[in-house]
């Protein structure tokens, strides 16, 4: 069973991926893993971490596209990568902190898509 399986086993409203070194939330650029996290309204209901296999921006975008992912969440993006996500259709944050409060605080609504 695939992380996709796992996630669409629950209900989820959005699915947030979250650039992650193992401490905290890294640049998009340097980011080896995302925590990806399944929101149901404004808490989350299913998290499960993803491995890179390449940190190619299209590679990074056909991954998060096949596991159906709507928003990132990274440190900082490149003027590059930044473009490349938002004309695939992903909606991008920035944040500086750990993985698990990036994500509450985008699903309160405390952080906002740049």
């Amino acid at each position: 069973m695939g992380i996709l399986d796992r996630i669409k086993t629950v209900y989820a409203t959005e699915i947030v991926a979250v650039t992650y070194d193992g401490r905290s939330v890294t640049n998009f650029e340097q980011g080896d893993a995302f925590w990806i996290y399944a929101i149901d309204e404004d808490k989350v209901v299913r998290m499960q971490i993803l491995s890179l296999y390449s940190r190619d921006v299209k590679d990074v975008i056909e991954q998060m596209r096949r596991i159906r992912v709507d928003t990132i969440i990274s440190k900082n993006f490149g003027g590059k990568a930044m473009s490349e996500l938002k004309s695939a259709g992903f909606k991008i944050v920035a944040f500086d902190g750990g993985a698990k409060a990036a994500v509450k605080k985008y699903a309160a609504g405390e952080i906002r898509e740049l």
